[in-house]
């Protein structure tokens, strides 16, 4: 067997780069999308059922663009057209994205920006199989962990960077995404296509007759070894019927016991893969050949590396997605002053009897509201912290307690009045603010503006109007919510972008560790420093640089789990199957992430009682779990 010849540093700089803008867009949505999905009107408990397009996705997507891939062969090469064909589309989605009008639109527009990464991020595994020896191989995914920490944390920092650096509003009136978050969604198109482009251009392939000669033969899968006719089609369909039938007791019992309808999720897939599976085994003896019949029976004869690694893949990427999806509902609402008190609960149950009365709402958003405003008195009764759901405040900001444009003219007036008596240059200050909402078509005062009122008010500088003193109140602490919230998602974005600029220096702190030790060893250490991290995210309550602390930890285990894994698993797979069996790895990424997006919206509703901080906690634990079963993975090239 002829052996692949080394590459240089540079080439697999190269073949690695695109990898930069996969992660843009990786992290902008990570960071962004339940933020821009609370901002277009979703719960928070309905929010996991939202983020299932992404994983779903991936698990139908990945396979089939790995089979393809593995047979293609054009003037790109092999991998090389899915890559630019996924970032076109992908840096169009990225455009639309943050300009949805609708939540519908925005759900839609996940699953298809998810789709597009997928077309692009799947072939770039199997590229490092393709084109790297075994001695490289740790180093070619510890590149591509580069550049996804490299990518992520600028794309992470981008909507923080846009309000404080470039003066772009972290705020918009309701329903309508800030401008930080539409123009961060703008440069990471850009740059998800540019840095594709990039690697396409600058990277070679081997020919498939080229690597045939690299082959080892007695390894390979040929291409019609689907399962013999006999055993192997037995298990595959008592597998799939087994599946289908448990998937359907699991739904009647779902239903007896009315659980949440994202649960079904769980079950529903279930019977969707066992039905799958025994079409697969009827097709194949009946002697069908063709792609969907491969997928299957590659996925029914993988390598026992690959299905121990699958283990480790399912708890990591548990607590992955958890992080993702709660993270900045966890840390706004336990970490920053978010909290309504008694006399806030009564105003608001006043303020929205008066609106169910003068029918200027629905009963059925009556009743939803209603029932937040009984589970913060409930709190509040037991002597407990209750934070109010930026939903909530939304709805009272949104012209229902006193109108915005109305707020402006009376505070105008309010204040010339006091200028012509007082030479503050506070109130110059708040009059100029004042001025330029007056003149926006949709004003939205900012707190400070609002804070700044009452601070001349306390000192008798300016009087409010009788009509709306009571009210103002009310009004000004519903602001400093929302930008309480606001700033809390910045700083999660901050977060997110530290472990992923640490996860770009510890990948090749991971080619060091794993050398003077094994891949396994270094695993193993990595997952449990993200673990122990996890749990210190719910230990600390400083917002200030001590909560970043824990984002260090994570990102040394996401390097990790963007590298090692993969490292192992490329020597124990064949290589006219690298695309497909890698597509199908992916259903261990997947599965995780759809039986969090089934479970975790129920647990932190039901169990959790609404905290989603302690998602963050069984994050945790699930790394934990991963740390340990990677010792049972047994690495051989």
């Amino acid at each position: 067997m002829k052996q692949k010849p080394k590459l240089s540093f540079w080439q697999i700089w190269n073949m690695s780069f695109g990898f930069l803008g996969i992660q843009f867009g990786f992290a902008l949505q990570n960071a962004n999308v339940s933020r821009i999905f609370e901002t277009l009107g979703a719960n928070i408990d309905n929010i996991p059922i939202l983020w299932i397009a992404a994983p779903v996705t991936g698990l139908i997507v990945q396979p089939i663009i790995g089979h393809w891939s593995d047979k293609t062969w054009c003037r790109l090469g092999r991998r090389r057209p899915f890559f630019l064909i996924g970032a076109i589309l992908a840096s169009l989605a990225l455009l639309v994205m943050p300009n949805s009008p609708v939540l519908w639109v925005a759900a839609g527009m996940l699953w298809i920006m998810d789709a597009s990464i997928n077309i692009s991020m799947e072939p770039f595994r199997a590229f490092v199989g393709d084109n790297l020896p075994s001695s490289q191989r740790t180093t070619g995914f510890a590149m591509q962990s580069f550049f996804i920490g490299t990518g992520a944390v600028i794309a992470s920092l981008l909507p923080y960077m846009m309000t404080n650096w470039f003066g772009f509003s972290n705020t918009a009136p309701e329903g309508v995404i800030p401008d930080s978050v539409k123009f961060s969604f703008y440069v990471g198109g850009a740059v998800f296509f540019l840095a594709v482009l990039w690697t396409v251009i600058r990277s070679k392939e081997y020919s498939p007759e080229e690597l045939k000669e690299f082959e080892d033969h007695s390894e390979d899968v040929c291409e019609d070894d689907h399962a013999e006719a006999g055993p192997a089609i037995k298990v595959s369909l008592r597998t799939g019927i087994i599946s289908f039938l448990v998937g359907g007791l699991l739904s009647l019992l779902f239903v007896y016991v009315h659980v949440e309808k994202e649960v079904f999720i769980l079950s529903f897939g279930l019977m969707a893969f066992g039905l799958l599976e025994a079409l697969s085994a009827l097709l194949q003896h009946r002697k069908v050949r063709n792609g969907y019949t491969s997928i299957f029976n590659d996925l029914n004869n993988m390598p026992l590396t690959m299905k121990q690694l699958a283990v480790v893949q399912f708890f990591s990427w548990f607590a992955l997605f958890a992080m993702w999806i709660y993270t900045t509902n966890g840390v706004t609402a336990d970490k920053y002053d978010m909290e309504v008190d008694q006399n806030m609960v009564k105003f608001l149950s006043t303020q929205l009897d008066e609106l169910e009365n003068k029918d200027k709402i629905n009963s059925g958003r009556a009743t939803e509201i209603r029932e937040e405003l009984i589970k913060y008195q409930a709190h509040l009764n037991n002597d407990e912290k209750a934070s109010a759901k930026v939903n909530l405040v939304k709805f009272y900001l949104s012209d229902h307690i006193l109108k915005e444009k109305e707020v402006v003219e009376t505070l105008q007036n309010q204040l010339e009045s006091a200028r012509n008596k007082s030479g503050d240059e506070r109130i110059a200050s708040v009059l100029k603010e004042l001025e330029r909402q007056e003149k926006s078509k949709t004003p939205d005062i900012p707190y400070e503006t609002l804070k700044q009122v009452n601070q001349l008010a306390g000192e008798g500088l300016v009087t409010l109007p009788q009509n709306m003193d009571g009210k103002f109140t009310f009004f000004t602490r519903l602001k400093e919510i929302r930008k309480n919230y606001n700033d809390g998602a910045d700083w999660v974005g901050v977060g997110f972008g530290v472990y992923n600029g640490f996860a770009a220096v510890f990948a090749f702190f991971l080619m060091f560790l794993s050398r003077i030790t094994t891949r396994k060893i270094t695993h193993m250490i990595s997952l449990l420093v993200g673990g122990l991290s996890y749990l210190a995210v719910f230990w600390i309550q400083d917002t200030s640089w001590l909560l970043l602390l824990p984002f260090v930890g994570i990102g040394l285990a996401w390097a990790s789990i963007l590298a090692i894994p993969y490292a192992i698993l490329t020597g124990s797979l064949p290589q006219n199957k690298m695309g497909v069996y890698m597509g199908i790895f992916n259903f261990f990424l997947v599965i995780p992430q759809i039986l969090a997006a089934s479970l975790l919206g129920f647990m932190v509703k039901f169990w959790f009682d609404e905290k989603a901080i302690y998602a963050l906690v069984l994050g945790g634990i699930a790394l934990l779990l991963a740390a340990v079963s990677v010792l049972f993975v047994k690495d051989e090239d």
